[in-house]
């Protein structure tokens, strides 16, 4: 556990209007702990739905896109915050207000509400100010203007002491760029919507300023007001960096197993960070040995990118292993990510026949030929699907999207027969793109020639699902971040524990409830087969209902066999092996992998939580022992609006129109007549 030391950066940004914070005060708020469980509690709940699929599914890359992409977050535009701020109608002299800040909210939501503008003369601890922006106009002057002071006689309260003449220059069109509708102001008006919503958008900032107010504002000012805000909720991201070597130490404290490990310059400025909660690496022993590696954008003052680690469960939901926050997804820290798992991940580096499903990025590829040499290291078709679309482009050649959908298919099948169809349609259109697929190692990418590693999960989307989960999580503070990343994990373990106990009551059922189904659909179909023709002790020959033969070897030790290759794949009986156990009077269940039974599903989810302690309960810096403050990353995002021209790939592409598929190939994009394997069939 690594730690640094150095001064503490100050922010650089601050805001007058906004209430002062003392630093640090995010996580050591109670009311800030409620404010991120609450979100977490409600926004687990779609990991319910996300499972190990094999779909190709197109995923966010940017912030911009995350921004426009309407449906992933629920839109709040008509939502009205029990708490909101009111704004007053009308100003009358003796109107008392608890804080200055109240003060100053109230008279620039007035003036922006009426379509007047002030400037301000005289600002101080005691008195404040205002007069028309119009009052040395030549032409027409405006003499408005409002005194207010701190009455110590009322207990310190402010009040407006006078108000002298009337506004004369009010004007019926509303003004845009109206110099009270600053961030400053906006922060201050959704501050009570952050406190609910911490995925609030821009977007829908600039809704509730147009519902409210019937006034226009950037993208910028949205962005910039939505920063403050969060700011002023969970503190600056200076002092989340400075105090977080304390911070994860308050954390692996109080939940044996916990691990972490913080990467940090001689000048002691933060680099990298490194973590998986106790409970979730005691719980991932009892998952399937398959890891998939994924890494999503950070939103906040500071560039970066959170590194995920995500496993599958015996009921094909996701589990979150082991998390990292990087620079970028470079070489140098999907390196370093495998490295920490390699060292402080024991359950993982001792466990035998792991899988880890990724993309093909050279980092990964380089550290799992490096620091996992004895590691079945897969590709995630979809990704594949990607470079492949590229590829076929570059080639000049036509039809790409019935190219990729033959590739795809080809790589999600577990027949054989289908595979070498559709690689043999491919080499027919070209030799080239033959190649390629084979010069990328048909076992990483195909599932009939995996081996049984992947346990049939061909895609990353696991982890780009529970990286959706976060949200706008991930536009908070590093500690913030932590802190609901840990609330999602709990949310989950208890969700997935009561499900499991209400499973038990009512079915009691010896495999996880997907599983299960999946085993009565298989002797549903061994119902349908006739009587296997035993060849010797252990050999039976097998004749589906379309006439195709099967050898199926049923050995020693809960082992089996069949020439389908299905049971080797999802380490499950197939319907042919299920037919031959029934012949000899022996129950199938005995050949499933334990990672599916109830039991191993249970004990997942076995491990506590702990609550994390206030910041008064932290250890303190020690320049004696090492554990120094912290200043905050170099890759801080750069100034000025955000990038609206991306750099889009071919997974942006929408799909084909057509929901027709082809009578001789079954594949969308055209129809029989124009199927590019015509010419093979008239042959």
């Amino acid at each position: 556990m690594s730690s640094g030391s150095s001064e503490q950066c100050s922010d650089d940004e601050g805001a007058d209007l906004l209430p002062v914070v003392n630093d640090g005060d995010a996580v050591d708020n109670e009311e800030i702990r409620n404010i991120v469980q609450d979100y977490c509690t409600r926004s687990v709940g779609s990991t319910d739905t996300m499972v190990a699929n094999n779909d190709y599914a197109e995923t966010c890359r940017t912030t911009e896109e995350w921004d426009k992409e309407v449906d992933i977050d629920a839109d709040y535009d008509a939502v009205i915050v029990e708490d909101e701020f009111s704004i007053p109608n009308d100003l009358i002299e003796g109107m008392c207000f608890t804080r200055k800040t109240d003060l100053q909210f109230a008279l620039q939501g007035w003036a922006i509400k009426n379509n007047v503008q002030y400037i301000v003369i005289a600002s101080n601890r005691m008195k404040f100010t205002i007069v028309c922006a119009k009052h040395d106009c030549p032409v027409y002057p405006c003499l408005w203007r409002l005194h207010s002071a701190q009455s110590k006689r009322l207990g310190g309260v402010w009040k407006i002491s006078s108000i002298k003449n009337q506004h004369r220059c009010v004007s019926p069109i509303l003004d845009s760029g109206h110099r009270q509708c600053n961030s400053q102001f906006i922060s201050f008006y959704i501050l009570p919507t952050i406190r609910k919503h911490m995925d609030l958008k821009p977007r829908e900032i600039i809704g509730r300023m147009e519902s409210k107010f019937n006034i226009k504002v950037s993208y910028m000012k949205a962005w910039d007001a939505r920063r403050k805000a969060i700011k002023v909720v969970f503190g600056s991201w200076e002092e989340s960096y400075r105090t977080l070597n304390l911070f994860m130490d308050a954390v692996a404290s109080v939940m044996p197993g916990t691990v972490y490990r913080i990467q940090s310059t001689q000048t002691n400025r933060f680099q990298r960070l490194f973590w998986a909660f106790g409970p979730s690496i005691t719980g991932w022993k009892y998952c399937r040995p398959v890891l998939s590696l994924d890494g999503t954008f950070l939103l906040g003052k500071y560039r970066g990118t959170l590194l995920t680690a995500i496993g599958m469960d015996a009921n094909n939901g996701l589990y979150p292993l082991a998390f990292a926050v990087v620079e970028s997804e470079c070489t140098e820290s999907w390196i370093w990510f495998l490295r920490q798992v390699n060292e402080l991940l024991p359950v993982v580096t001792n466990r035998p026949n792991l899988c880890i499903i990724s993309d093909r990025h050279a980092g990964l590829v380089r550290g799992c030929r490096e620091i996992f040499p004895n590691v079945a290291h897969r590709h995630c078709l979809r990704h594949l699907r990607e470079n492949f679309k590229k590829a076929i482009r570059q080639m000049g050649i036509g039809d790409v999207d019935f190219l990729c959908q033959k590739m795809y298919a080809a790589g999600n099948t577990d027949d054989k027969a289908f595979f070498n169809r559709c690689m043999e349609d491919m080499r027919r259109i070209k030799v080239d793109i033959h190649q390629w697929l084979v010069d990328r190692d048909v076992s990483r990418w195909s599932l009939i020639n995996d081996g049984g590693f992947r346990f049939g999960v061909m895609t990353t989307n696991a982890a780009e699902s529970f990286n959706g989960v976060l949200k706008r999580a991930r536009g908070l503070p590093i500690q913030a971040l932590i802190t609901a990343i840990y609330y999602n994990i709990i949310s989950m373990f208890m969700r997935r524990l009561e499900f499991i106990a209400t499973e038990e009551q009512q079915n009691n059922n010896f495999f996880a409830p997907r599983v299960q189904t999946l085993l009565k659909k298989i002797e549903e179909e061994a119902r349908r087969m006739p009587e296997p023709i035993r060849l010797n002790l252990n050999e039976f020959q097998v004749v589906d209902m379309s006439s195709r033969s099967y050898r199926v070897d049923i050995l020693d030790g809960r082992r089996c066999k069949c020439s389908c290759e299905k049971p080797m794949l999802y380490h499950s009986p197939c319907s042919h092996v299920v037919c031959c156990l029934a012949l000899l009077r022996r129950s199938h269940f005995e050949y499933v992998s334990p990672y599916y039974t109830t039991t191993n599903y249970k004990l997942s989810y076995s491990g506590e939580f702990h609550h994390i302690p206030n910041k008064d309960e932290w250890g303190e810096h020690n320049p004696i022992s090492g554990i120094m403050p912290l200043l905050p990353p170099n890759y801080r995002r750069r100034s000025g609006r955000p990038r609206t021209n991306r750099y889009r790939n071919t997974m942006d592409e929408a799909q084909a129109g057509s929901s027709r598929l082809c009578g001789a190939c079954h594949l969308a994009g055209h129809n029989k007549a124009t199927c590019p394997t015509r010419f093979n069939r008239r042959n």
